[in-house]
């Protein structure tokens, strides 16, 4: 079969064709405007990004600046009144510093309408407000006889170390862990015990550790405060408390090892690890290891 010769007009169509394109810099001109297109886009898409950025970065700074409340006010009222959300109103709270505190008292009637939790946080801001007016408020509050508005003043004026640190068995504090008149006014009391740091406090909390467990932040807000004072008297009986079964205070009190030193601390928080912690808040005792040691074994007791 012969070989297949194009006829008239199909040479004459790619002659044509091949005289139409472009060659050298023709092609350079001919391709110039496709580039500056694509160049044009990359430049547009650049921009589109960096304003989406921007926009993000000016809402985020915006919300950061209004919440928990843009005004003394409206910070004051979210940190007595949210029971959910109070406790991220106490950082900017201590910040308003004195500005803050007529509202405070505004917003509880004097400190009179105090639940656990809005006394804890108004403890921790007081606590935190370093000036001369806090400070009399706090007094004003320990000096009353209302059980929460008292202990608020005692963890703000202990935080401010100017509360007497003199701990005997008819001490307030004291009293208020031994009797145990409510879970909320025990919990606040040992968390102020803690912030007196006074090793006369030590009796006490242990005999909170050592006692069958009733809850687990009696026993996380006594290690805490055993971390806080610092006497490594209490080691015995924070080691006693990991090995122990139905003790579940485990990351608190294997922090409260590792501030006072002690070598044993790694092992038997290791010897605790098991897939059956995970969704308590014993399970955080996995994070803590892998702070301390720079591990990462999760869950699994075998491989740590």
């Amino acid at each position: 079969m012969g070989e297949i010769v194009p006829n008239s007009r199909q040479q004459v169509a790619l002659a044509e064709g091949f005289a139409s394109r472009p060659h050298g810099r023709d092609q350079l001109r001919y391709n110039l405007p496709k580039m500056l297109r694509v160049l044009l886009f990359i430049f547009l898409g650049l921009l589109l990004a960096i304003l989406t950025a921007a926009i993000y970065w000016l809402r985020s700074f915006q919300h950061n600046a209004s919440w928990p409340g843009g005004t003394p006010a409206e910070t004051a009222s979210i940190l007595l009144h949210d029971l959910k959300f109070g406790m991220r109103a106490k950082e900017k709270a201590i910040a308003y510093g004195d500005q803050i505190l007529p509202f405070l008292q505004k917003e509880s009637q004097d400190f009179v309408h105090l639940n656990p939790r809005s006394a804890f946080w108004i403890a921790d801001v007081l606590g935190g407000i370093q000036t001369e007016a806090a400070r009399e408020i706090l007094r004003e509050l320990y000096a009353r006889t209302e059980p929460l508005a008292r202990l608020a003043g005692a963890i703000g004026l202990a935080q401010q170390e100017v509360l007497p640190n003199e701990i005997t068995d008819d001490h307030f504090l004291v009293q208020t862990v031994q009797t145990d008149p409510s879970q909320a006014e025990m919990r606040l009391a040992i968390i102020a015990l803690g912030w007196i740091r006074s090793p006369a406090a030590l009796p006490c909390l242990i005999a909170v550790l050592q006692q069958p467990p009733k809850n687990y932040w009696y026993d996380a807000e006594a290690a805490r405060a055993v971390e806080r004072i610092g006497d490594p008297a209490a080691i015995p009986v924070l080691k006693a408390c990991l090995q122990r079964a139905d003790f579940h205070a485990l990351p608190e009190t294997f922090r409260a090892l590792i501030a006072l030193g002690d070598p044993e601390a790694v092992p038997l928080a290791i010897a605790r690890v098991s897939p059956d912690l995970k969704r308590f808040n014993s399970g955080f005792i996995v994070q803590e290891l892998e702070t301390v040691t720079g591990r990462r074994f999760g869950f699994n007791s075998a491989a740590w």
